[in-house]
C-alpha cells in the first residue's frame, strides 16, 4: 500500500481474480468454461477484443431501443476512470438529444459529495466521486449507494 492509495483499495484484486476465476470448483459453479479452454480466464483479454465481431461500434442505438420500450437504464461512472471518462459519457449521452427531467446535482453520502447525477427521460447518468473504471472496486459503499437506489426506483440521494 501507498500512502496515497484508498484504504478499501487492494492493488493485488486483479490477480487475486485471476487465481479465483480459474479454480474449476469455481468454474464449475458459474457454469462457465463448459467448452475446456486450453488458456486460463483473463481480465481484460486480448482473445475476447480480438475475436468478438457482433459487438456493435456504439451502444446509443441500443439504448434508444431499450428507452422506448419502457426499461430504466442508468448509466454510472467513477469520475477518475481513465479508461470512460465522465466528458466522453456525458457527450455520448447528450448525442440521445433526451430532455432533461433533473438538472446536474450532487448525491451525497453521510453529509458528503458522492458524486454528481442528471435524470433524463429513460436514463440516469450518475458518477462515483473518486472511483475509477470499476467503482464497485474503488468506491464499494457507494456503489451500493447507486445499486440500491436503482433497484428502489429513486433518485441518488441529495
Amino acid at each position: 500500500m501507498q500512502p496515497w492509495m484508498s484504504r478499501a483499495y487492494d492493488p493485488c484484486t486483479e490477480r487475486y481474480s485471476k487465481v479465483y476465476f480459474n479454480r474449476l470448483e469455481v468454474q464449475k459453479a458459474l457454469h462457465a468454461n463448459v467448452t475446456a479452454l486450453s488458456y486460463p480466464w483473463q481480465t481484460c483479454s486480448d482473445i475476447v477484443g480480438n475475436y468478438w465481431t457482433d459487438a456493435p461500434l456504439s451502444m446509443l442505438p441500443i439504448y434508444k431501443e431499450l428507452i422506448a420500450a419502457g426499461l430504466r437504464i442508468w448509466v454510472y461512472s467513477g469520475d477518475t476512470d481513465a479508461v470512460v471518462p465522465v466528458t466522453a459519457t456525458r457527450y455520448s449521452i447528450d448525442a440521445l438529444k433526451l430532455p432533461t427531467v433533473i438538472n446536474w446535482y450532487p448525491w451525497y453520502d453521510n453529509g458528503k459529495v458522492g458524486g454528481w447525477s442528471q435524470a433524463y427521460k429513460g436514463l440516469t447518468l450518475v458518477t462515483v466521486t473518486g472511483a475509477g473504471h470499476e467503482v464497485p472496486l474503488h468506491r464499494p459503499r457507494q456503489a451500493f449507494i447507486l445499486f440500491r437506489s436503482f433497484l428502489e426506483n429513486k433518485l441518488m440521494p441529495s
